[in-house]
């Protein structure tokens, strides 16, 4: 969804652009006057601006002056009754993206928009990828460190040639996006888009419209014909986040175009023939709402064909020193940081905390602290609940984990002991990376066990 502001100061033209471009699903500020349109670009983050050049004080030209400097990024479109050579080339002298002639057609308006929001989004897409490794692999998002982690990745490279749908499981928060994304970056569809559909967050007499589109007059307010999801994705990849929670009575449909990649829009009853390949994920239990008739077993098991489970990360705490740096690197280029780094006695509190929001509380965690710390160095962590300790458990639960935390240092030191305390061939015994390993000595502070014929006796 993108951000406009549109600023005329004829009222009924506002607002039937602001009911034209709300209809496609932007959220829309408005705005009759510069000074204020100035206002709101000082506070708020726009994807386009829209701009009559007569307006009551200063000029739509001068408001597209402020915005270059505002939000240099921001696509600016300029209408005007008056229009002449002059002016055109002046408004886009300065920077305009459109000059529109009124009165004009709304198509071509929304066309403009529809131009400059892609432009936009490939400048924004373009300054990231800037921003990485150019030589780094498709799924360099993937950190796979953990067993668990590289049999996902393992997994995703196996099935992206193909055309088979994929699901992919996991708690909120693990990464299941990062895993279709990387699937779709590692198949034949590559060059194309992936197109991503939040289920939950669409309004559920909405959703078939979002998903096959609708031909004009379906329904009201269906001024205009309109392209849905499916054929958005049409030769590339269609991500459904959250399939889950789709609603029974739309179920169906989706079951058939995953049966034949067919489908017909909204109040039309013409097929329309696609090449979608498509990737579900959730993190609800899907079988136990089969049983409960909540999702329809006939679905789950055509979107099922490929499941792939993403491990918790408190089940895999030997991906935080890569992940932590994966973020700082990230979180450092869009706070505007030269660098970011962790000290790394705080891996330790990380790795003793359980993590229920996993991979996505651990960015906000660092995006905190990074925001917090006076220097490139993160010193602190701003959580009170990311203790040197895990959280206070019953002694039931306290015995276990103190039984695994046993095994893992008993683990640990005998395989040191047999080889001599070289952890670069001891990582590998133990399937682990040497930074993972250095992870876990310092850790359980194994050095102190070094002599003890790999019977740990602690100190």
């Amino acid at each position: 969804m993108s951000r406009l502001l549109v600023v005329d100061d004829e009222a009924k033209l506002l607002k039937l652009l602001r009911a034209l471009f709300e209809r496609a699903g932007h959220t829309v500020r408005a705005s009759t006057r510069a000074e204020e349109a100035e206002e709101l670009l000082a506070r708020e983050v726009f994807d386009l601006l829209v701009t009559d050049v007569r307006l009551p004080g200063r000029s739509g030209l001068d408001l597209l002056k402020t915005a270059r400097d505002l939000q240099p990024d921001l696509p600016v479109i300029v209408m005007s009754a008056y229009g002449t050579v002059d002016g055109a080339v002046e408004a886009m002298r300065l920077g305009a993206f459109h000059y529109l002639l009124k009165p004009f057609d709304l198509d071509g308006l929304r066309l403009a928009a529809e131009r400059a929001l892609e432009s936009l989004s490939l400048r924004r897409e373009n300054a990231y990828l800037r921003s990485r490794d150019p030589t780094s692999a498709p799924g360099r998002d993937l950190v796979a460190r953990s067993r668990a982690m590289v049999e996902v990745v393992r997994l995703a490279e196996q099935v992206a040639p193909t055309k088979t749908t994929v699901l992919v499981l996991g708690e909120s928060g693990v990464g299941k996006e990062c895993v279709a994304e990387h699937i779709h970056r590692c198949s034949p569809r590559a060059g194309r888009s992936m197109i991503r559909v939040n289920c939950p967050a669409i309004p559920r007499d909405l959703l078939e419209s979002e998903l096959f589109g609708h031909v004009r007059g379906a329904f009201t307010g269906a001024l205009d014909a309109r392209k849905g999801k499916f054929e958005m994705a049409d030769a590339g990849t269609l991500f459904l986040d959250e399939v889950g929670d789709l609603p029974l009575d739309h179920q169906g449909k989706l079951l058939g175009v995953l049966e034949n990649q067919r489908f017909s829009r909204v109040g039309s009853s013409e097929d329309i023939h696609v090449d979608v390949r498509v990737i579900g994920a959730t993190n609800q239990d899907l079988p136990a709402l089969v049983t409960a008739g909540r999702f329809r077993e006939d679905l789950y098991y055509r979107l099922a064909v490929f499941p792939i489970r993403v491990a918790p990360l408190r089940e895999r705490t030997e991906d935080l020193p890569d992940l932590v740096e994966q973020l700082l690197k990230r979180i450092a280029f869009q706070i505007g940081r030269p660098s970011l780094s962790m000290d790394p006695a705080l891996l330790d509190r990380l790795g003793a905390y359980p993590w229920p929001g996993n991979v996505r509380e651990l960015r906000n965690v660092m995006e905190r602290a990074a925001v917090l710390s006076p220097g490139p160095v993160i010193r602190s962590l701003p959580l009170e609940a990311v203790s040197a300790s895990r959280p206070p458990v019953d002694s039931e639960d306290g015995d276990f984990q103190e039984a695994v935390d046993s095994f893992k240092v008993r683990r640990l030191v005998r395989v040191l002991e047999e080889t001599g305390w070289c952890k670069q061939e001891a990582a590998r015994r133990l399937g682990l990376s040497p930074r993972a390993l250095s992870h876990y000595v310092r850790r359980y502070d194994l050095d102190r066990f070094r002599g003890h014929g790999g019977e740990p006796t602690p100190s």
